[in-house]
């Protein structure tokens, strides 16, 4: 039931649950954060704008936090407000 990033209407929800899960399988908050440009690395070429306005909008809403490092931003989860991203991503992912 995973989201069908390849279609050609993806909603914004869709996006952001597919970063979420992105960054919760990768880790990024528990140990690693991920470079603002890699952010969109894995999304279709056509979704990578729309994935760093949904970075943006997580980050609005608590979900991500973002630091600056060196001479760029990292971003991780918000591990305060982990259940609720759980939540989010359980909807359309299956995480252990």
């Amino acid at each position: 039931m995973a989201i069908d990033l390849k279609k050609k209407e993806v909603s914004n929800e869709e996006i952001e649950v597919a970063l979420l899960h992105k960054l919760f399988v990768m880790r990024a908050g528990v140990k690693y954060h991920i470079y603002e440009p890699d952010l969109p690395k894995g999304f279709p070429p056509h979704l990578h704008k729309r994935v760093l306005k949904a970075a943006k909008s997580l980050y609005k809403k608590g979900l991500l936090a973002k630091f600056p490092h060196r001479e760029e931003t990292v971003w991780q989860l918000n591990l305060n407000k982990i259940n609720e991203i759980k939540e989010r991503v359980k909807r359309f992912y299956k995480i252990p």
